[in-house]
């Protein structure tokens, strides 16, 4: 008998035993590094191509914003000069045409004359060297008003002309003359007629100039001397000899418009432009500091987002992703509003520069500007092209009787009289003051005419609440080749001063 042995028992798997998965969680743990590391790397290129794109963004936009404000405080600037211009040109008039003599210049006479207008004195130089001043300011013993700036600044121009900025004696303050010649019939010289313009008035006007809650106004004049400027220790001061700012100086004076740096203590930016009626420049001064201040606080909120991001993206991916694209569509939507804000300012400043406030209708920029597309069209066209100059009869009277406010109607009635009694082709603008001209294209003379015989009727027919009826007088042109567009309104003006001496309430037509 074989005896068979027993088999032996194969060994189990222990109780409690598991595969070994580690490996995994290392793989897991390498992968999420990889991750985390190539999501740091796509964020910090993406971070700087958005922080490139926004920074471009933010510097246009702030230097449109800028260039825009200073053209408009600029404008706002220049056309009160040419106010003033135009109040000591008219003022000069009525004492060639109505005062024989010296002896009936008085002081109530010029402070009348200086009363609507924003100068702190009128006063009259005579030939002869004597003075007479609105507010009754006595000169010292030996003054002699012919040896004066402003006496000698203006018997070398035609018109009114801006002086340098002096210490006024009276005040203590610096005034900037605003001078022209009066002349007797015979053509000599009888004295000057000058108004003072505090710069005190001026700066009033700039002190809040502002772009984004930065930034200072200041002006300087031909010779860079200091006018308006919020260190009133460089007031008066020619700052082209300012050791530090010297050289930037004479690079604005150079170049008359457009932006620079500067400083060495302080690094600053300015945007500058001209204020042509005076010769002056107008600028807008920043550090560097705040120029860049949008720029820091991008930076900053990179830094939030990056921060927060990759916390976030080690826990989920995707989200990262959503986040990322969500960034982006927003800063895309902030650069889309920041822009129609632009284009909303933009457009708010152009109507405003366009625009006379009081009337609605086109200002003295703007219709100058129409007049000069129209001369260039008839030239090509061969088309007549008239001009008529109209001026309220007695205005000043209707403003000293009735009141400012019923004169401010006046004009606004007698403006919707005129743009409902022209054609739609036709232009209408307010010059200042009382003053309206209106350009006709594709019209003749004797349509010209017709056309202000019958707007003499409708604005004699008005009604005025408060002040009855009015007048106003007439003077048409017709722009000859080759003519500039001061000598079509001069001759336009000189037929309505003719309309002024033969009675008012009538059509004068230019002589060629």
């Amino acid at each position: 008998m074989i005896n068979i042995p027993p088999r032996k028992k194969a060994d189990s798997v222990p109780a409690g035993k598991r595969k070994d998965i580690s490996h995994l969680f290392m793989l897991r743990f390498r992968l999420v590094i990889v991750f985390t590391m190539l999501y740091i790397t796509a964020f910090t290129v993406v971070s700087l191509a958005s922080y490139g794109v926004s920074k471009a963004f933010i510097i246009k936009d702030i230097h449109i914003e800028i260039q825009e404000v200073l053209n408009a405080y600029a404008s706002e600037v220049d056309q009160w000069l040419k106010r003033m211009v135009s109040v000591v040109n008219a003022n000069v008039y009525m004492i060639e045409k109505g005062i024989p003599a010296d002896s009936m210049i008085t002081p109530e006479l010029l402070s009348n004359y200086s009363r609507d207008a924003f100068f702190s004195d009128m006063y009259f130089g005579s030939a002869s060297g004597g003075f007479i001043s609105g507010t009754r300011w006595t000169p010292p013993p030996g003054y002699d008003s012919r040896t004066r700036p402003w006496y000698r600044a203006a018997l070398n121009r035609d018109g009114a002309v801006i002086s340098r900025p002096y210490l006024d004696m009276e005040t203590g303050a610096l005034a900037v003359p605003v001078s022209s010649v009066v002349h007797n019939k015979d053509g000599s010289v009888r004295g000057v007629l000058s108004g003072d313009l505090l710069l005190t008035t001026i700066s009033a006007k700039l002190e809040n100039v502002r772009v984004r809650g930065k930034g200072f106004a200041a002006v300087i004049d031909g010779r860079g001397v200091a006018l308006v400027h919020p260190d009133r220790s460089r007031l008066g001061k020619n700052l082209t000899e300012d050791p530090e700012i010297g050289d930037a100086m004479k690079q604005i004076l150079l170049l008359k418009q457009g932006r620079i740096e500067y400083g060495v203590t302080e690094e600053k930016y300015v945007v500058f432009t001209t204020i042509p009626t005076a010769g002056w420049y107008l600028g807008i001064v920043f550090k560097r500091e705040e120029m860049l201040s949008s720029l820091k606080e991008l930076s900053y909120r990179f830094n939030q987002i990056f921060a927060v991001s990759l916390v976030l993206v080690i826990s989920a991916s995707v989200y990262f992703a959503r986040r990322l694209t969500l960034f982006t569509e927003i800063l895309e939507n902030e650069v889309e509003v920041r822009t129609a804000e632009l284009r909303e300012k933009v457009a708010e400043v152009e109507y405003l520069s366009l625009t006379d406030h009081l009337t609605g209708i086109a200002n003295r920029r703007k219709i100058q500007g129409v007049l000069e597309e129209e001369i260039i069209r008839s030239d090509r066209t061969s088309q007549p092209l008239s001009v008529i100059s109209m001026d309220l009869d007695h205005f000043k009277k209707i403003n000293d009787s009735y009141g400012h406010e019923t004169g401010d109607t006046v004009l606004k009635l007698v403006a919707e009289a005129i743009s409902s009694g022209i054609r739609g082709v036709d232009q209408a603008g307010r010059m200042g003051g009382e003053e309206f001209i209106i350009v006709c294209p594709d019209t003749p003379e004797y349509g010209a005419i017709s056309l202000a015989e019958k707007l003499r009727v409708i604005i004699e027919k008005l009604d005025i609440p408060g002040a009855g009826k009015i007048t106003a007088s007439f003077g048409c042109a017709l722009w000859e080749p080759g003519e500039s567009i001061d000598r079509l309104l001069s001759r336009a003006d000189s037929a309505l001063y003719r309309a002024k001496e033969l009675g008012r309430n009538r059509v004068e037509k230019a002589e060629v």
